[in-house]
């Protein structure tokens, strides 16, 4: 490994699960018991307005009980590495001058001498040191607290980290120890926990989908793994978000990032797709589909119910209408949660990152896939984007006339467009008005097209509602049909406006088959 790197995969464990992991790490590292733990205190410095964090750095001060280390990490590259240099300390105080000698210099130079502690973590750590083939990794066991601010939010998770050898060793490893205790894949560092918890947040906010950073004379390889494991990210680190707090919006953007991941494996296909690509892909679509329905109905509650509600407050049969709702949105979510926990998607995360990161595709010295992989990627974003406006183009005329099923099919490639269109975004440096004009448009189009299909969501579940006459177990035979008339308002509020979302979507498409492409 290059000096100044960390190799590690991060995994979030089940309390109750510890004791089988420790046993699997115990016989895995052929010890007879467990190592002693260790405790770690480790103490964040950042300025208020966290300067550092926003730089895409950390400053830790770690005290394991028999010395002091100082770390500077960067932000993660990819899923499993990062930049990372450490100094031993003398004192308790973090030593500037030596993390100015790192890629934070420029920021601390910048900021002087405001930096201060921020939070606090402490751990106990039980380590293993395990042979995985020609590898050694360190697998670290950490229970503890992270503490900011008077407030703690509690640590259970595994680390394995790689000290020599091969990366794709980890998720070897990571997919033996999965056999015996359910692991769940995590992007999520002890630092991002702290940050939230500093600033009053015990779970995190949704997260959407960070900006890429792709360059002229990037090569395939290096933009599908970019782009790959920005969106798994996104899902994975959603998926943390739900199993804490049932926010509507962390799940649309888990789908989002299961969106754009699979509309990068369509994008790519003809570099990517060795004898792993189509279970990988047949994955992503089960996943996708197991969420829809508890979007569909968040997009209900709050896009046609709720505005029917204030608009029309004294409708009989509106109040008992909003709360089979919100019994429907339980029971999706109730669906979602358990799929979260199940074995194939713990599988499925760990295999994607396993994937975008050391997939036979990505291999430097695979013959049949070695050459496409290390192409240039501007020829594949510039032929990509053309067939993709293409095909928006072809499914988009006649777009008054099409059939709810079409517009579908059109909303799905107009949403592709734009996916791929901000992968590739720092590919054309210098084309930023055209850019920003095709881009707006596009925008435009598709929030034409989702409204449409919202409308049509509302119809078909909102008719659904009200399935034998409205009744539900308890309701009367008047509460029945009251609940079945104020199902047919809402849908009925909701579709008049249906011609003119048609008129404007038909104005947005010619608008964006007249404007000028901007990669090429």
């Amino acid at each position: 490994m290059p000096d100044g790197e960390e190799i590690e995969l991060k995994f979030e464990i089940d309390p109750a699960a510890l004791e089988r992991l420790e046993q699997k790490l115990i016989l895995r590292a052929r010890a007879k018991t467990a190592a002693a733990p260790q405790t770690l205190t480790s103490v964040y410095y950042d300025t208020p307005d966290r300067k550092l964090q926003k730089a895409g750095f950390t400053l830790r001060v770690r005290d394991d009980g028999a010395g002091r280390v100082q770390t500077v990490k960067a932000e993660a590259e990819g899923l499993s590495g990062r930049g990372e240099w450490e100094i031993e300390l003398k004192s308790a105080e973090p030593d500037l001058q030596a993390a100015a000698r790192t890629p934070l210099g420029p920021v601390l130079k910048a900021i002087g001498g405001s930096l201060g502690p921020v939070f606090v973590t402490r751990v106990e750590r039980t380590r293993h040191l395990i042979r995985q083939g020609r590898s050694r990794i360190e697998a670290a066991v950490d229970r503890g607290q992270v503490e900011a601010g008077g407030r703690t939010v509690p640590l259970c998770e595994l680390e394995l980290e790689l000290k020599a050898g091969d990366a794709g060793a980890l998720y070897d490893l990571a997919r033996k120890l999965c056999e015996g205790a359910p692991l769940r894949l995590s992007f999520d560092t002890k630092a991002a926990r702290g940050y939230r918890l500093w600033q009053g947040q015990a779970v995190g906010e949704a997260l959407k989908g960070g900006k890429l950073r792709l360059k002229p004379g990037m090569s395939c390889r290096q933009a599908f793994q970019a782009i790959g494991s920005a969106a798994l990210r996104q899902a994975v680190g959603n998926a943390a978000v739900l199993r804490a707090a049932r926010r509507p919006e962390a799940l649309h953007q888990m789908r989002v990032g299961l969106r754009r991941l699979r509309s990068a494996l369509k994008l790519f296909e003809a570099v990517i797709a060795d004898d792993a690509y189509p279970r990988l892909d047949g994955e992503l679509k089960w996943l996708t589909g197991e969420l829809d329905q508890g979007r569909d109905i968040d997009v209900l509650i709050q896009e046609t119910f709720r505005p029917a509600a204030r608009r029309f407050p004294d409708q009989a049969g509106l109040a008992a209408l909003g709360e089979r709702l919100l019994k429907a949105r339980t029971r999706a979510y109730d669906r979602v949660l358990a799929t979260l926990d199940t074995p194939r998607y713990l599988t499925l995360a760990l295999d994607l990152a396993a994937w975008i990161e050391n997939g036979r595709w990505a291999q430097a010295g695979e013959a049949l896939f070695a050459p496409r992989a290390d192409a240039p990627v501007q020829g594949l974003a510039d032929d990509g984007l053309d067939a993709l406006r293409r095909q928006v183009g072809k499914r988009g005329k006649a777009l008054k006339r099409l059939d709810p099923a079409s517009r579908h099919k059109l909303r799905i490639r107009a949403k592709r467009l734009r996916y791929a269109l901000e992968f590739f975004d720092g590919l054309y440096p210098g084309r930023k008005d055209r850019r920003d004009a095709f881009l707006e448009t596009l925008r435009a189009l598709q929030d034409d097209l989702g409204a449409l299909n919202d409308v049509y969501v509302a119809r078909a579940k909102g008719l659904a509602l009200a399935e034998g006459g409205g009744r539900a177990a308890g309701d009367s035979e008047t509460e029945g049909a009251q609940q079945a008339f104020a199902a047919g308002l809402v849908v009925g509020a909701r579709t008049v406006d249906e011609a003119a979302l048609l008129d404007r979507a038909a104005d947005h498409y010619d608008a964006l088959m007249d404007a000028k492409r901007f990669w090429k």
